[in-house]
This record gives C-alpha cells, structure tokens and sequence, in this order.
C-alpha cells in the first residue's frame, strides 16, 4: 500500500486528493518508525513516557473527560489552556465551542505530532509549547478556563502544579485524574499503571484540592465497564473510573 500511496504522489504533487494521500503516507511511515523505536524504551523510568505509546489506542474516560469539560464548563468564544495535549484530541474537542485554544505539553514528540497532524487543521487553535512541566508561560488570568485531563497522576510536585494553573486561569481549572480502584492497584497501594506516580481516592483528591479553592464543583465520571457508556455524577461510587473537579479560581487572586 505504501509503495501504491508513494508512485501516485510522485505523479502529481498539486491534486488535493494527491496532497492527502501524501500525508496518510507520511503518518503511517512516522509510525512504524515510532512503534519501532518505543518497543526498545525503558519503560521502567516515568520520564520516559510519551502520549505517542497510546496513537493507535483510544482510552474512553479521557474522551468523557474532555466532552464533560466541553458540555458543563467551555463557554462560547472562551479562551482555554489544554494542559498536557498529546496526540491533541482534547485540543480538537474544546474548540467545538471555544473561542480559541491553546496548549502546553512536557512531551517533544506529542508536539512534533500535532505540528503535523493537528495544527492547520484545526482553525481555532492559536498555538502549542513545549514546557518544563510547571511553570507556564502565561502571565496572570491569560485563559478563561484550563483543562487539565490525565495529568496530575503524573506531576511530583502537585501543589505547585494546581497553583500554577489557578495563575493563569480567569474563572478556574478543570481537572480530570483516575479514581484508584482495586483492580489498578498493586498489593503496595501504588499504581498498576507504571506511568503514574499516584492514584488518588475522592477523599485523599479531595483534601489536595481544598488547599487551594473552597469553591470545587465535583464530578465523578463511572461506567460499569472500561469503555463506557458513562454517566456522570457529582459524587463517586464504586463504578468510577475518574475524579473530575472544577476548581473555581479564588477572587482577587
């Protein structure tokens, strides 16, 4: 197929038809190459993870995550700050009622990824950065609102993180994380997912984010089984598989 794919682009570089075949050729060339390359990562060190290790899977609580964030807390023509893009679904989702969005990610080759699959075809998105995974590179109330989904399992030094994304939000900071449960859980209490520092439970969430907001409106995202369908409640319940609050940003701050 990707020989077929090669000759027709070689034949005529100015057909529309012709320009999108190039490009499914170059994404599926860019995968082998990256499917290659990660079979040798040492998956043992966190700093190695990259969103590139799930392209070719969709993981169902993080796309309820972001319709959630879409449908309860994005107003019309709201700015929005999507912490932690990756391959750039949630950036593509938000901006369905967005004025703009934006993001920031620690990971180099999610944006390599979306500077080539995502930008140019998605006409609300303003721009993408790499960053050190604290500090962002806004001043004070930049956004209307941030989302933030299945990133904070990952930060270490989680207080400053949350701090960080008050700073540059206006009304405050959606955040989605996995809800610990039994069967994600080693006998130790540490996460089965090797990528994540920590799991939390609503109460252990619960305290975290206090220290920064009293104003947090819950949500608990559950499902019977792993690909849905959800519902959402505001309150958790042995169905959860994420905590979902919206920290409203203190005034004066």
């Amino acid at each position: 197929m990707k020989k077929t794919i090669r000759k027709i682009i070689l034949k005529g570089k100015k057909n529309p038809i012709v320009r999108y075949l190039k490009r499914v050729h170059d994404r599926l060339v860019w995968m082998v190459s990256f499917e290659k390359e990660s079979e040798l990562a040492d998956r043992s060190n966190p700093k190695n993870y990259t969103s590139l290790l799930g392209l070719n899977r969709i993981i169902p609580v993080q796309m309820e995550a972001y319709f959630l964030a879409l449908n309860k807390y994005v107003k019309e023509d709201d700015t929005v700050l999507d912490i932690g893009f990756g391959l750039g679904f949630g950036l593509n989702t938000l901006a369905i009622k967005a004025g703009s969005v934006s993001g920031v990610d620690i990971d180099q080759r999610a944006y390599e990824y979306c500077q080539e699959f995502v930008v140019g075809h998605n006409p609300k998105l303003k721009e993408l950065f790499v960053y050190d995974g604290y500090n962002l590179p806004y001043p004070n109330n930049s956004f209307d609102i941030l989302t933030c989904v299945d990133v904070l399992e990952h930060v270490e030094d989680y207080h400053h993180f949350i701090n960080e994304m008050l700073r540059v939000s206006r009304r405050g900071v959606f955040i989605s994380t996995p809800n610990q449960r039994p069967e994600y859980t080693n006998s130790d209490g540490t996460p089965c997912n090797r990528w994540h520092l920590r799991e939390w439970k609503f109460e252990e969430l619960n305290q975290i984010i206090q220290a920064h907001s009293t104003n947090i409106e819950w949500n608990a995202i559950n499902a019977s089984k792993y690909e849905g369908p959800f519902k959402i409640s505001d309150s958790p319940n042995n169905n959860t598989y994420a905590l979902a609050p919206f920290i409203y940003k203190r005034e004066n701050e």
